[in-house]
């Protein structure tokens, strides 16, 4: 089975997101939602902390709230376009080549929350040796700054070098994650759980399985990726259309993976 290669139609991957035009207008529009869900808790904000008067512990709370209150609201429509994506990995794996609609959203919220969990797990080692780097380099960079010792200076060369290796680890582990959190959310679409999905193991046997096919479809996807980004650099009014083209890139993933669970893993469908 590891030996095959080109089982996957690129060319229906890339077409399946124009299958059902208003479902696709449909998570194009999630992030105006998002924005637009925002409005009131925020003009709640605006207005309790103009009409009472508080101190700066109770204006604190009241700040901090109204944040909460924006994440949790505005992560509302992101949850449920991540379940779409995972009903879309369901769909093409049952060889419904169609956009699905955007009905249950008990379930859309369900299977959203599987996938926010995927990204917290992948993205919590990232944001920890981010955070370790900055800590060290803002630390030394002011002991340098006041002190000005050849002992500082050691120091802050130490303090610099590992932050910048952490920064490095952080690179190297986001490039990882990048190449396989995409099976991890197949593996959920199959039926793994969050927990499950993330498995190493699991993930790298079951990439293993069509490794080629796995490997070509990344780089693809990550080549159009790359090749927009650079086009939005050289002509800036392209960062209004940077969400809808990242919905389409995850919608053709979509498809591949399901594909690549037809071809590679038709024991677990």
């Amino acid at each position: 089975m590891g030996s095959r290669i080109f089982q996957i139609n690129l060319m229906q991957g890339f077409l399946y997101p124009t299958t059902g035009f208003k479902r696709l207008l449909a998570a194009w529009l999630v992030l105006p939602v998002s924005l637009a869900v925002l409005v009131p808790p925020i003009l709640m904000g605006l207005g309790l902390g103009g009409t009472l008067k508080l101190s700066a512990h109770q204006g604190l709370g009241l700040t901090l709230s109204i944040l909460a209150i924006c994440v949790l609201v505005g992560s509302i429509p992101f949850t449920c376009l991540a379940g779409y994506m995972l009903r879309c990995r369901k769909q093409v794996m049952q060889g419904n080549q169609q956009l699905p609609p955007w009905t249950g959203l008990k379930s859309l919220l369900r299977d959203g929350g599987g996938m926010d969990m995927l990204g917290i797990w992948f993205a919590t080692p990232a944001l920890v040796l981010v955070s370790l780097a900055l800590t060290s380099l803002a630390g030394t960079i002011g002991n340098f700054s006041s002190h000005h010792t050849l002992g500082a200076f050691l120091m802050a060369l130490l303090g610099s070098g590992a932050g910048l290796i952490c920064l490095l680890l952080a690179l190297v582990y986001w490039i990882f994650v990048l190449l396989v959190s995409p099976m991890a959310t197949l593996r959920l679409a199959l039926g793994a759980s969050p927990l499950h999905a993330v498995s190493l193991k699991g993930i790298l046997q079951d990439i293993g399985k069509g490794f080629g096919d796995y490997l070509l479809c990344c780089v693809l996807v990550w080549g159009v990726s790359v090749l927009f980004q650079m086009a939005q650099a050289a002509f800036w009014p392209l960062i209004l259309v940077t969400f809808p083209s990242q919905v389409y890139l995850q919608l053709v993933w979509a498809n591949l993976l399901g594909q690549y669970a037809v071809a590679y893993l038709p024991e677990r469908l």
